[in-house]
């Protein structure tokens, strides 16, 4: 799981807008902590100390590095979507939702076949609990996800910017 992926997604759930951190090829930024770990922790039952051992996490600065994805590792267009096609209530209060992944560009609604659980809030809002993949189609090429830069790939298209 890559937290700056869900940081984003969830920041757009939570706040119904998308993050205050302009997409320019190459910024950097540096989110406050008590604000990135509030938007992953209204969703994922996780610790503060996992969230900063999987990110760029400032100690110093009691801030999380965020570098936009840019141009060099923008994630492809038309991928598959997820659709919900059944769910179960749970005895312990939580749902199964039952989904399959539809793409289009491949002409096929079930790319990927998946089972998450999450726990429904008092507020309306739920918490993720679980996902297990339980089919994949393995006649196609699975090139959707694009893992960000690491910092290697991002000092070596970005230093100059960095720069000046």
């Amino acid at each position: 799981m890559d937290f700056y992926d869900l940081y984003e997604r969830l920041y757009y759930i939570k706040y119904g807008t998308y993050v205050p951190y302009e997409a320019n090829e190459g910024a950097e930024y540096e989110i406050p902590e008590q604000d990135f770990e509030e938007v992953i922790q209204s969703y994922f039952q996780i610790e503060r100390e996992q969230i900063a051992a999987n990110t760029a996490y400032e100690p110093h600065e009691r801030a999380y590095r965020y570098r936009p994805r840019g141009f060099k590792d923008a994630e492809l267009p038309f991928g598959p979507y997820p659709e919900v096609i059944s769910y179960e209530e749970q005895e312990d209060g939580t749902i199964r939702l039952f989904i399959e992944a539809v793409w289009e560009r491949k002409m096929t609604d079930h790319a990927v076949t998946s089972e998450l659980v999450v726990r429904p809030l008092e507020d309306g809002s739920f918490q993720y609990v679980s996902n297990q993949v339980t089919g994949w189609d393995n006649t196609l090429e699975i090139l959707w996800y694009t893992p960000r830069l690491t910092d290697e790939e991002w000092q070596y298209y970005y230093a100059d910017i960095q720069n000046g």
